[in-house]
């Protein structure tokens, strides 16, 4: 813990805008409620077939005091509330409600299986769950073994005659609060919250170890929504879509709590499936999301470009309009008018993060008038520390660092490259009931990322791979994994990769991927998708072809491929750990090394493991 930093390349962000002030998300309820009161802060369906509901911010402030109302009533105060379900205006009223009196909100993925669920409501010490009726079996079996648990509340639905009397309808609450607020009972309403404690409880997706639990503040998430409204502006009544799971920090802070800060309408979509359909008739004019989905959306328009015969004109036209733009007239929303209408026709404005968006995918947005901001930042930093903003975005980085946020380069590589270090008043006050690995985090006055880059001389972050990823050779060089995934992944048939290193029997550490191909665009290489001989070919060449623009020490030796996609959290970062320990398990269970089975399709080879290695 005594270790000495070595700093290089401190920069701090600086305002564009005057932020308003906001000391808690109570705080900027009230505020919001007396600054936009009858703008629609809200608009959403309980069911996809259902007409849609307008909720305005007074009509939203009244719903989340009468929730929290009705809660401190039944004896709730000072409860830990966890939150687990899809996107509905109910989870956020929940979420509020708990954050702004009743105590402390922790949301939960909705995608973990029901043992990890009832794991963590136990590491959470929970007293109240909010779920969704998806989850009510679910549920009813964990509440028959945990006593701790004092209410269950369903968001849309009631429970059965007989229930448990700690399964309540989050409706009938809702009822209850609100004939409390008319009956002027202001013990929810009066409670004054503290900046500085403990608010919200996040589990991480633990995508390189087992998840740590962040504790963030209302000084922290404030913090962080203030930073981003002094280098982000919308207008009050402009709206963004929710797409990504609201429990993930990044749609929370970003997709929700910023928004409602600035006056938007937050339009929640109705699922995955629906997005095409919400897009057209919710119209945002903002959407944030993971690289993934903006990677869809654009192959999805420029498919129909090309049954139509129209891509060399839609690419001449690109580059004739990005000529203008530059001469200061920019026609490029006029000129791409059609192509902007599966996306609402009024998108303008993309907030990417999670992981980094393809160059040529940010690019193509660019050129059809719609800017693209791609951003940095964890849960423990509440959690953007940096991005693209209305003054300064540059394809291929992380942009400048938020007001009020600094960014260092810790322990620096003779290029610049080294660990990424954050201080600023969004910085997490640590790890709950992990004091070994709060201070492993915090050490020095700097929160370290464990992400690994460099800052340009424009004060721009470029952000390179993990520190737990990164490979390191016997002759102590090191590989950055993401470098050679992002050359993989521009090969036009491949989907994703991920790249490792393979430690020998003389202690050697070999290059290796799995390239996970697209099973459509592979039939235009090959005679088929199952034939091994004709794409080992292909990816032979390819990967010579991708060695020569590498210095020798990171030329990669073994390869696998298939087609089922790796395995990833909600917010789409792959789990490499998982798919580590699965690829070595294949390799265990054949008992062969990677060099042996290079060039296979390791899903064929699961199959065959599956049926008996007999037939192996």
């Amino acid at each position: 813990m005594n270790e000495t930093l070595k700093l290089v390349n401190i920069v701090e962000g600086k305002p564009l805008y005057r932020a308003m002030e906001i000391n808690s998300l109570k705080d900027m309820l009230n505020k919001c409620r007396v600054k936009y009161g009858d703008k629609i802060a809200f608009k959403y369906r309980h069911e996809p077939k259902d007409e849609t509901v307008c909720k305005t911010y007074s009509e939203f402030f009244d719903d989340v005091n009468a929730l929290g109302s009705a809660l401190v009533k039944l004896g709730l105060k000072n409860s830990r509330v966890a939150i687990i379900g899809e996107n509905r205006y109910e989870w956020v009223v929940s979420y509020l409600a708990a954050v702004n009196g009743v105590g402390i909100a922790i949301p939960l993925d909705r995608l973990l299986p029901p043992n990890e669920i009832e794991s963590l409501l136990e590491r959470g010490e929970v007293d109240v769950l909010v779920y969704s009726n998806a989850f009510s079996d679910d549920i009813k079996a964990i509440a028959q073994r945990n006593s701790r648990l004092k209410a269950l509340i369903c968001m849309n639905a009631s429970p059965e005659e007989n229930e448990d009397s700690r399964f309540h309808a989050f409706y009938q609450l809702l009822e209850q609060g609100q004939q409390l607020l008319k009956d002027h009972y202001a013990e929810y309403t009066s409670i004054e919250v503290d900046p500085t404690g403990m608010s919200v409880l996040l589990f991480t997706s633990g995508t390189s170890s087992s998840s740590k639990a962040v504790m963030l503040s209302h000084s922290n998430i404030c913090a962080d929504i203030m930073s981003l409204g002094g280098v982000v502006r919308f207008e009050p009544g402009e709206s963004v879509m929710s797409i990504l799971p609201m429990h993930h920090t990044f749609e929370n802070t970003a997709g929700l709590l910023f928004p409602l800060y600035l006056g938007m309408t937050v339009s929640i979509s109705d699922g995955l499936k629906y997005i095409n359909k919400n897009l057209t008739e919710y119209q945002p004019h903002c959407l944030v999301g993971v690289p993934l989905i903006f990677d869809k959306f654009k192959n999805r328009i420029m498919e129909e470009v090309k049954k139509k015969g129209l891509d060399k004109k839609v690419q001449a036209l690109m580059k004739t309009a990005n000529a203008i733009a530059h001469l200061g007239i920019d026609l490029r929303r006029k000129i791409f008018k059609k192509l902007l209408e599966p996306l609402g026709g009024k998108l303008r404005v993309i907030v990417t993060g999670g992981a980094a968006m393809e160059p040529k995918t940010a690019k193509w947005f660019e050129n059809i008038g719609i800017r693209v901001y791609q951003g940095y930042g964890l849960t423990e930093t509440a959690p953007v520390v940096a991005g693209g903003c209305d003054r300064v975005r540059k394809i291929g980085t992380c942009g400048q660092p938020l007001p009020g946020v600094k960014l260092a380069i810790a322990n620096p590589s003779p290029d610049g490259t080294g660990e990424i270090v954050v201080q600023g008043k969004n910085v997490m006050l640590g790890y709950w009931k992990n004091e070994e690995a709060t201070a492993e985090a915090l050490r020095g006055g700097w929160f370290h990322t464990g992400d690994l880059g460099k800052i340009d001389r424009k004060g721009l972050l470029h952000v390179t791979g993990r520190v737990k990823s990164m490979i390191v050779l016997k002759n102590g060089k090191k590989v950055f994994p993401e470098e050679l995934e992002s050359h993989i992944n521009e090969l036009q048939f491949v989907k994703e990769s991920l790249v490792w290193g393979e430690a020998t029997a003389d202690g050697n550490v070999e290059i290796c991927s799995k390239i996970v191909l697209d099973k459509e665009k592979i039939l235009a290489m090959v005679p088929s998708p199952d034939d091994e001989s004709s794409i080992r070919k292909l990816l032979d060449k390819a990967i010579k072809d991708i060695n020569k623009l590498m210095p020798v020490y990171k030329t990669i030796r073994y390869y696998v491929f298939g087609y089922e996609e790796l395995i990833k959290t909600t917010s789409m970062k792959v789990k490499r750990y998982v798919e580590l320990d699965q690829i070595r398990k294949t390799l265990n269970e054949l008992a062969m090394n990677i060099k042996i089975i290079t060039g296979r399709n390791i899903d064929k080879l699961r199959e065959m493991l599956a049926k008996g290695v007999e037939s192996y």
